[in-house]
């Protein structure tokens, strides 16, 4: 008889763990972070060649149903995507969705990593999330071999992983989970189970201190989690958070090295403070790895998003960076950022709080422009060109604000212009949101690759918006749906139900949607072809 050995363990484990995945499958979706253009835009931030997505070759690891790489095929016709999965059901479920979409340029695989060889060829971009962590540590050392002997000469791989010592936080929950919920097949039992069961620890400990505060504010915020991901974060076989020096220190025996974090105001010391900042200088002698081993011990973070170049490339790096660095870019803001005058100065503010305040005018008039394009991005010639004052004088004073604004986190930098569209009279859905909405489904993936919730009303009429209706239209297309009983309208607090009253209902209904879905990124600019 053969002795089961280590090769056996591993295999049987993912065996397990896809079987997992196929019962309950993880929401497949895209991960704004991942995007290629923005990966790109950091490596070249510091110094590095990077590929333009719009011909690149891109890898991921762990694709699930491909809700991650799809829309990039889709908006990258020219470009060439690859994606590999263990779970039947997710892959069986990607590759219905691309031949819907008449897709030519993605390919889901159902294997498995340690199966991946030199057939696929080099990759511009390589991408794992969600994997890293859960995976048996001979996958970990397969998936960073991977890596290494798969990107390009210009390739830059991303990353995630839960992180220590943040994520030990969270580790009495899963052990309670894994203690007294039984490792059965029905998934969705095991998580209504592990759901009661916390709720009972939280009512019921005597503690009141930090182990009792845990159990309750876990109680509350698990409730707004779904099912996928508290099966798959705390039920697993497998969760081996790591440190951030042995996951570099990992990937370094494999010939990777760690270029940055996707999150970049999360590297930047002085946004500690200036003392925090001086002793993690000197406790780490400046070295980048040690450095973000103090900020995780700092913040209590329990997750990460790391870039990894080749080891090599780690020589031709430039890691000083000033307002002239950004020039090349194209700079995101969030939602509900704003600028304000008060009391003589200008200030810019995000939803988190951040601001910058400038006495100049034509910063004002610069970032304005960039808030004012949202959910578009701009470019620092965007900026320039909406400054009334002389332009050479402002563009190294709006490249300096914008410099700051990133370093704080509030902006995002992308190799890639992003044109959303504001409607118009004939307002044009971008593609994969009309045949997301066709299919019924509750999400759809906007032009910034984040996931956007689509209501009743927004499912409905997205499938007609190709351009060629007109908003009455719309309008008269909103009704009929209304009146046929698949959404319905309230005014004052009742369903409306008389047709001349949903046709009324349903014209001034149609104004609040359509910016709706233009905030949302989900309408196509004239300029770009979809």
């Amino acid at each position: 008889m053969r002795m089961i050995g280590q090769d056996d363990e591993v295999e049987a484990i993912i065996a397990r763990t896809a079987l997992k995945y196929d019962l309950l499958p993880y929401q497949s979706r895209a991960f704004p972070q991942s995007h290629p253009s923005r990966i790109g835009a950091i490596a070249s931030l510091f110094g590095l060649a990077a590929a333009p997505l719009e011909t690149a070759r891109v890898l991921e690891l762990g694709c699930a149903a491909g809700g991650n790489i799809i829309p990039h095929a889709l908006a990258c016709p020219d470009a060439s995507f690859i994606g590999i999965d263990l779970a039947r059901t997710q892959v069986a479920a990607g590759r219905t969705r691309i031949a819907k979409l008449g897709l030519t340029n993605v390919e889901i695989r159902c294997q498995s990593f340690t199966e991946i060889g030199d057939e696929l060829g080099s990759f511009d971009y390589i991408l794992c999330h969600g994997v890293y962590s859960w995976v048996p540590p001979a996958v970990q050392d397969a998936i960073l071999r991977i890596i290494r002997a798969r990107l390009s000469p210009v390739g830059v791989a991303y990353v995630s992983y839960n992180v220590l010592p943040g994520w030990r936080m969270l580790q009495p929950l899963r052990d309670a989970f894994l203690l007294q919920v039984a490792d059965e097949v029905d998934s969705l039992g095991r998580v209504a189970k592990a759901r009661e069961l916390l709720s009972f620890l939280a009512g019921a400990t005597p503690d009141k201190g930090p182990y009792g505060d845990m159990l309750r504010s876990w109680s509350e915020r698990l409730a707004t989690l779904s099912d996928d991901y508290v099966a798959h974060e705390f039920l697993e076989e497998m969760n081996q958070p790591s440190t951030v020096r042995d996951f570099a220190a990992n990937a370094a025996r494999n010939g990777l090295g760690f270029l940055a974090e996707c999150d970049l105001a999360s590297m930047i010391l002085e946004n500690y403070g200036t003392e925090v900042a001086r002793q993690v200088r000197a406790r780490s002698n400046n070295d980048l790895v040690e450095s973000e081993q103090y900020l995780d011990l700092l913040s209590g973070r329990t997750f990460r998003q790391t870039l990894l170049v080749a080891s090599e490339r780690q020589a031709t790096l430039n890691r000083v960076l000033k307002p002239a660095s950004i020039a090349p870019f194209h700079f995101l803001t969030q939602s509900g950022t704003r600028v304000e005058e008060k009391g003589g100065q200008y200030v810019v503010t995000d939803i988190s709080g951040r601001s910058l305040s400038t006495s100049s005018r034509a910063v004002a008039e610069g970032i304005g422009h960039l808030v004012a394009a949202f959910p578009s991005s701009s470019s620092l010639d965007d900026c320039i060109d909406a400054v009334t004052d002389d332009e050479g004088a402002a563009r190294e004073m709006v490249a300096d604000a914008l410099y700051r604004m990133l370093l704080v986190g509030m902006v995002t930098l992308s190799s890639e212009p992003v044109r959303a569209g504001r409607g118009g009279d004939r307002p044009e859905a971008i593609r994969l949101a009309r045949a997301d909405a066709a299919e019924g489904a509750l999400s759809t993936t906007n032009l910034r690759h984040e996931t956007v919730t689509l209501d009743p009303a927004t499912r409905v009429l997205l499938p007609a918006m190709d351009g060629s209706l007109d908003q009455p239209a719309l309008a008269r297309r909103l009704a009929a749906e209304a009146v046929a009983g698949r959404i319905a309208f309230t005014r004052n607090g009742e369903t409306v139900s008389d047709a001349e009253a949903i046709s009324q209902v349903a014209t001034e209904h149609l104004t609040t949607l359509l910016e709706g879905m233009a905030n949302a990124g989900l309408l196509q600019s004239c300029a770009t072809i979809d």
